[in-house]
């Protein structure tokens, strides 16, 4: 097994019992909170990127102020190189990482990062812009 790929899982069998799936030696998925945190690999060489990712909630039809309000806190501190997105009509949150030089406790900072500020701005936004 991949030794980033073993990292990976080595933490979701010490997350307790939270909701997980191990889908393969390249994705899983984890339930923080009422937020489903998915973390992939790009591949399983020494170039590959994670990518943890959580969708906030379906966005079929974009509103221009929610896309201004979400672009503008990109590349703050507050989201700590958390990053919005839409992919596939949802509003997602996502980090995206080489694998070099990644440890554990960068893994744990990075999961619990996006399940912090996703469950923090899901209902947020939809409270806000009335969605």
């Amino acid at each position: 097994m991949n030794p980033y790929s073993a990292m990976i899982t080595d933490f979701l069998h010490k997350f307790g019992d939270a909701g997980k799936k191990f889908v393969s030696e390249k994705e899983w998925w984890i339930v923080s909170g009422s937020v489903k945190v998915q973390i992939f690999l790009t591949n399983l060489e020494d170039n590959a990127e994670l990518v943890v990712a959580a969708n906030l909630f379906q966005y079929p039809k974009h509103n221009a102020e929610v896309n201004t309000y979400v672009l503008k806190l990109n590349g703050t501190l507050k989201l700590k190189g958390v990053s919005f997105g839409i992919r596939n009509n949802n509003l997602i949150l996502s980090y995206i990482r080489p694998v070099k030089g990644l440890d554990p406790e960068e893994l744990e900072w990075i999961i619990a990062s996006i399940a912090v500020i996703a469950d923090e701005y899901d209902d947020f936004l939809i409270e806000k812009f009335d969605l």
